[in-house]
């Protein structure tokens, strides 16, 4: 919906001045500018807007089919109000102090909207908002340093930032999802804040169904709390909340930074596709979590050729909260996402510094019926790995699936690892070349221990299957299975692990290995693999002779020395 239907296609294009948007030309009446026809409207310079009170808006829509041309222009807010704040915060949902935000576009209840072509700069409160509006196009935008001390309340939380789109809900719970959403080549850039109890966004998805969101950039997010509120991630490039039927394509999300938990992408809904979007250097200097992407409770979820590299946590005491689940991540997929596959994506070179928690490249927590075939997981770390604490770091992970509240495990069944490679992922606290912001986080003496280690790493899973992979060089174990039951290990190549090629510990049930190929794991020939179930094939040979006539290679596990 690039161009507006009908008539008002045909309308000459209504001219907005910087006079008109701060109140009209009488300065004693100071008119908010509000748009009630259909028809083009374009930004003829650009505007400093000074807002009469903290919950002003710039520009309001309030017709349907509108195109608001920016046209290059900058809308940019200048002396904000002093924000409104709650005598009692611990009584709001929300909790946070603020009670107001300023707007630079709004608009409510509209469809067919065109906004595109400019910049919105400087926003109190949240750049452009959108909430309960279908067939919208937001095109070729940059809204910047929105944020600051003003908020919005959006349900259950209060936000502040860039682009917010937003379906509704009533009283009664029931969601009216906005419909027919695109955002195309837009960025969203140093939306910051430092408010207590308040999420700050590049951009919100909030309640949307056929979303697209293409060729977007969401990065230096930031928000030096460490109180989010009510939720765990407190920064977010793009968040998306509640929607389905998602495509997410070449768009990155990088850089955002937070005093609690930042994610470069968050997803949570229904049929999502990520199609090669990247997420790098998210991070949190003091908060429990940072990641590149996390996706959680979904169904249907399908992430291609996408990327995370260098996503960290510096804090050594991170997830020492209650929920352990992670400290540092690529791709965090968890909490009840139920089937997913994630095809040709790589984590490269994310690490934490926790010793509470694992860092890693790929986890999967509390899944059922996730796939993924040809991915990467290269030098992901955990420089606090020791066997007193739970440090872990692995390339690959499938953690303890949580508890049901009515009986039982959430997730941790039928997941898969096919062709996927797991090199370099170490517990060591091997110093690197970093450059500012990232801090030093590899000050101390110890190595790590590499029980805590692996390419990768099973936790509690039942009906797993590890596939064709490749795991070589990781400190600790090739793949580890502890306490699993109904594995599928078959035709995996693992080389030069540390300690142990496979190691299957406390086994909750019978588990299947065949046909793996192991060579130079730990100092001895017998760490090639350690608990397979009795009578498990296994055939030694050395390297450069052929091996012994026996059973077919395609069911022995074979072991190589060299000569």
């Amino acid at each position: 919906m690039s161009e507006l239907p009908g008539a008002s296609a045909r309308l000459p294009a209504t001219p907005i001045t910087a006079q008109d948007i701060n109140g009209g030309p009488d300065p004693e009446r100071r008119v908010p500018f509000v748009i009630t026809a259909p028809g083009v409207y374009t930004l003829v310079e650009d505007v400093d807007w000074v807002a009469q009170d903290a919950n002003a808006r710039a520009i309001t829509i309030a017709s349907d089919d509108v195109t608001l041309d920016l046209r290059g222009r900058t809308l940019r807010q200048i002396d904000p109000p002093a924000p409104v704040v709650a005598p009692d915060p611990g009584a709001r949902p929300c909790r946070g102090e603020v009670v107001s935000g300023n707007v630079g576009v709004f608009a409510e209840g509209r469809t067919r909207l065109v906004i595109r072509n400019g910049s919105v700069l400087g926003i109190q409160g949240v750049g452009i908002a959108a909430r309960a509006c279908s067939q919208l196009d937001l095109l070729d935008l940059s809204v910047r340093r929105c944020g600051g001390d003003g908020v919005i309340d959006t349900g259950f939380l209060c936000r502040n930032g860039g682009i917010f789109v937003m379906g509704a809900r009533d009283a009664t719970g029931d969601i009216a999802f906005a419909e027919g959403i695109r955002m195309i080549n837009c960025v969203c850039s140093e939306n910051t804040s430092r408010l207590d109890f308040v999420v700050t966004l590049g951009a919100l998805v909030l309640f949307c169904d056929d979303v697209q969101v293409k060729g977007c950039v969401f990065n230096r997010t930031a928000n030096t709390s460490a109180q989010p509120s009510g939720v765990q991630f407190n920064v977010v490039g793009a968040d998306f909340v509640i929607c389905r039927n998602v495509l997410v394509e070449d768009c990155e999300a990088h850089d955002n930074t937070s005093g609690g938990e930042p994610a470069g992408f968050f997803a949570w809904g229904e049929n999502y596709k990520f199609l090669r979007c990247r997420a790098n250097r998210n991070f949190t200097l003091t908060g429990n979590r940072a990641c590149g992407f996390n996706i959680s409770t979904t169904n249907n979820l399908e992430m291609v050729e996408c990327e995370a590299d260098g996503n960290y946590n510096a804090n050594p005491a991170a997830s020492a909260d209650a929920v352990k689940d992670f400290s540092a991540l690529g791709f965090r997929i968890g909490r009840a996402v139920y089937r997913g596959l994630l095809e040709g994506c790589r984590a490269i070179g994310n690490h934490g510094a926790s010793a509470n928690a694992p860092a890693g490249g790929f986890a999967l927590h509390s899944t059922r019926h996730v796939v993924l075939r040809r991915c990467v997981a290269v030098g992901n770390r955990n420089a606090s790995g020791t066997a007193e604490d739970d440090g872990l770091a692995a390339g690959f992970i499938a953690s303890t699936p949580l508890a049901d509240p009515q009986g039982g495990l959430v997730g941790g069944e039928g997941n898969a690892f096919v062709d996927c490679i797991a090199d370099g992922n170490t517990v060591h606290r091997t110093p690197l070349f970093v450059q500012p912001p990232a801090p030093p986080v590899d000050d101390g003496p110890s190595r790590g221990d590499p029980q805590k280690g692996a390419g990768f790493l099973l936790e509690r899973q039942s009906d797993a299957r590890i596939i064709g992979c490749q795991s070589a060089n990781n400190d600790g174990k090739g793949i580890w299975l502890r306490a699993c039951a109904r594995a599928l290990v078959e035709g995996n190549t693992l080389s030069r692990n540390t300690l142990y090629g496979i190691q299957n510990e406390d086994p909750a049930g019978l588990s299947a290995f065949t046909g793996n190929r192991a060579h130079l794991n730990g100092s001895r020939h017998r760490h090639s693999y350690v608990g397979l179930p009795p009578g498990t094939p296994v055939r030694k040979w050395t390297l450069g002779s052929p091996p012994l006539d026996g059973p077919s290679d395609g069911i022995d596990n074979l072991s190589i020395r060299l000569p």
